[in-house]
Formats: structure tokens, sequence, C-alpha cells
């Protein structure tokens, strides 16, 4: 295959490269929405899973498509370096959709790591009414237990939990 042929599939890979990228950091904004401003149990966890599922989907499709790419970049680079004037235009494309896919790179991980930040604050906040609530079981079991003690009554901690 002409040097020309492999260039041009290494275009037309950066090219679906981005539009995956593009489909990812709309996921990224769809899971901010599931989760932004809302309690644990606000959230449609169905969907946030769903959402998960189908970005995972897009990396698997770049990993290989990034794989491709260095497959076809290596078995080109030595004549593409050989003969920088002729390929001039194509590599500068090329230079240019990486600069694309790299800026849309930082954004991903930004609205990622956004998103990290509000599900542990999300967790966090859970985690921290699972404890009072097993707080306030025990202060009221052992509150029944007390009264049951001082007045001779039968409550057992079991009753004070319905």
């Amino acid at each position: 295959m002409p040097v020309d042929d492999y260039i041009q599939i290494m275009i037309e890979s950066l090219t679906k490269k981005s539009e995956i990228l593009d489909h990812l950091i709309e996921k990224n904004e769809e899971q901010h929405d599931c989760v932004d401003g809302k309690k644990y149990d606000d959230i449609d966890w169905d969907s946030f899973n769903l959402i998960v599922a189908q970005k995972q989907m897009y990396i698997d499709r770049i990993i290989k498509m990034d794989e491709g790419f260095q497959s076809l970049y290596d078995r080109v680079k030595e004549q593409l370096s050989g003969d920088r004037d002729k390929y001039a235009d194509k590599i500068r494309e090329i230079q240019k959709l990486i600069e694309k896919v790299t800026g849309q790179g930082v954004k991903i991980t930004t609205g990622e790591e956004r998103n990290r930040k509000i599900i542990e604050k999300v967790f966090g906040s859970r985690k921290k009414e699972i404890r009072r609530t097993r707080n306030s079981l025990r202060v009221a079991s052992s509150y029944a237990q007390t009264m049951s003690s001082d007045f001779g009554m039968d409550i057992s901690s079991q009753d004070v939990k319905q």
C-alpha cells in the first residue's frame, strides 16, 4: 500500500477518534447532570450506570483505534521523516488533529475529575446519614435497655428498631 494511503487512513482514524471523544464529552455531561446537586436517593442509578457502560464502550473503541494508528505510523514513520517536504501538508493535518484530540482528552479528564468529586461528596453524605442512623438506633436501644432495667419493663432492642 502506498504511503499516501496509510496517511489518509491515519487522518480518518484521528477524525473518527475526535468524533468518539465528542461522544465521551457528551456522556460526561450527562453523567454530571445525573448527579449534580442531588442526594444519593434522588439519583437515577440505573441511568448513571448505563452512562458508565456507554463510556466504557467508547473508551474500548479508542484503545483499539490508538493501537491501529500506532501500527500504521510505525509502518510509515521512516518514509515520512525521509521525505518531509513531500508530506508536509498531510503531516500538518495530522498534527492539527492530534492537537484537537489532545484538547478533547484534557476536557474529558477535567469532566471525569469533576464528576468523581461530586460522587465522592454524594457517598460521603450517604455515609454520614448511615452513621447518624446507626448512632440513633444505638441511643434508642440503650435508652430502651435502661428504661426496662430501671422500671422492670421487658422491652427488647428489637422493639425499638421497629
